[in-house]
């Protein structure tokens, strides 16, 4: 009977040890699920854009909650730390401002490619007015995987959302891409579709109609805050075609029937390191296809960029340093290079529109979406007052830099102030005065023709 009773006691042992492992285990999922319970952020929005999205905050989820602009796009990000020491999951929301324009399905294949791994599944749900496109990615022999999706915007944006898992939890990283696309809030920027039309004016009408068959030329002292003199710029632009034959203005034009349009700008900073950059541009009447050339010297040495824009809408970004780096985008219908910001300056002036944004595309190949304001009257201060006309710039990348652009009664440019970090003031002047002040650059400022062509920038 003790024998008996032993092993009872016994049995009752191993069933009070399994029943305890078996809470034990219950608890520990509880903890696990309950520290990894997918919590989203309020909505993050992006300014001017009028897109917003949510992301996972705590439980591990670190994020910054703040777009970052980077490549012509902007990032948001989140990574999933369980407290090993290890990012384990990654998530990344991209807001792409000039993408080619590929259908989704091609879009998947590329991304797939990019990460080296293979789309396992496929599939399309609808958002109020958007189509998000996704696939699961797997990277063969290895824990990675991915959920990606992509939804095309107007004006040739288009948002992307990649969450990235790398210990084989497949259905964590898909519960977290489809909270994160549910969140997906959008609606129409009008502000952007303004801009687009002022563009689309302008290569109605052509270059040359604001150019008016001359050559422009434009200098500009650049001041500090104490107005002390620390630099200057110049600008040519015009048509290739302006000259007198029989006492009249001759006309040359492409094959294609297109008036060529070329410029040259140089401009000069005189400090520690002194900076200076110098390019040329060629370009149809409506800029549909461009050649745009610099070289910049500074502190970090010598650079080069070149940017083609061909007829097919793509612009490549060709960059000349260390090694030599290829970029390719589409511009939306709301681009334009900034040497011409002036003409959609005097537009927005002849238009009934307050506020518009355009992209624009900077001689680094750099698109920043701009919003640019009219300021009337009452809101000038005293000394803005003998501006014609004021208007306001704010370039929407997240550096804070603002512009207030003074135009005479030609609607040409007489003034700009700069504010980031520090104050600029550029004042319109004329290759005299600069020539007088920087006798360094005399010889090149008033030998004009230096700039157009002659001294072409190599890469």
């Amino acid at each position: 009977m003790s024998e008996s009773y032993e092993t009872k006691r016994y049995g009752a042992d191993k069933i009070a040890l399994l029943g305890l492992f078996i809470v034990a285990l219950v608890i520990a999922r509880f903890i696990i699920a309950s520290s990894s319970a997918i919590v989203l952020s309020g909505p993050i929005k992006l300014d001017y854009s009028g897109l917003s999205v949510s992301m996972p905050m705590g439980n591990g989820w670190q994020s910054e909650k703040q777009w970052k602009f980077q490549n012509n796009s902007f990032d948001l990000s989140s990574v999933f730390n369980p407290g090993s020491g290890s990012v384990t999951a990654l998530v990344q929301c991209r807001y792409l401002l000039a993408v080619e324009m590929s259908g989704a399905e091609a879009r998947l294949k590329q991304k797939a490619s990019a990460v080296g791994g293979e789309i396992a599944e496929t599939g399309r749900g609808r958002l109020d007015k958007l189509t998000v496109d996704w696939a699961h990615i797997k990277k063969p022999k290895t824990l990675f995987d991915m959920f990606f999706g992509t939804v095309r915007l107007p004006n040739n944006r288009q948002f992307d959302i990649e969450v990235h898992q790398a210990t084989g939890d497949s259905k964590f990283a898909e519960q977290v891409f489809k909270r994160i696309a549910e969140s997906l809030e959008f609606e129409d920027n009008q502000l952007l579709a303004a801009g687009s039309k002022i563009i689309g004016e302008i290569k109605s009408k052509g270059l040359e109609s604001f150019l008016k068959k001359e050559v422009r030329e434009t200098f500009f002292l650049i001041k500090d805050s104490r107005r002390h003199t620390t630099g200057f710029t110049m600008d040519l632009l015009g048509c290739s075609f302006a000259r007198l034959q029989n006492e009249g203005e001759a006309t040359e034009v492409d094959a294609e029937g297109q008036s060529n349009i070329e410029g040259a700008s140089f401009y000069y900073i005189r400090d520690r390191y002194n900076q200076e950059q110098a390019t040329l541009f060629k370009s149809d009447n409506s800029f549909d296809e461009f050649t745009w050339k610099s070289e910049t010297s500074g502190p970090r040495g010598r650079s080069g960029v070149e940017i083609v824009l061909e007829r097919d809408g793509i612009m490549t970004v060709k960059r000349f340093n260390a090694a030599t780096r290829e970029k390719i985008y589409r511009p939306g219908p709301a681009a334009i290079p900034e040497m011409f910001l002036e003409f959609t300056l005097s537009e927005l002036l002849e238009s009934d529109k307050k506020e518009i944004i355009v992209d624009v595309i900077d001689s680094e190949g750099k698109i920043t979406p701009t919003l640019i304001s009219r300021i009337e009257g009452k809101d000038k201060t005293i000394e803005e007052e003998e501006a014609v006309y004021l208007l306001s710039l704010e370039l929407l990348d997240g550096r804070e830099f603002s512009e207030q652009v003074s135009l005479d009664r030609q609607k040409h440019i007489s003034r700009i102030l700069l504010r980031q970090n520090n104050i600029y003031i550029l004042e319109r002047s004329s290759a005299e005065d600069v020539s007088r002040q920087f006798p360094e650059h005399s010889e090149y400022i008033l030998q004009k023709n230096k700039m157009q062509g002659q001294n072409e920038p190599e890469h």
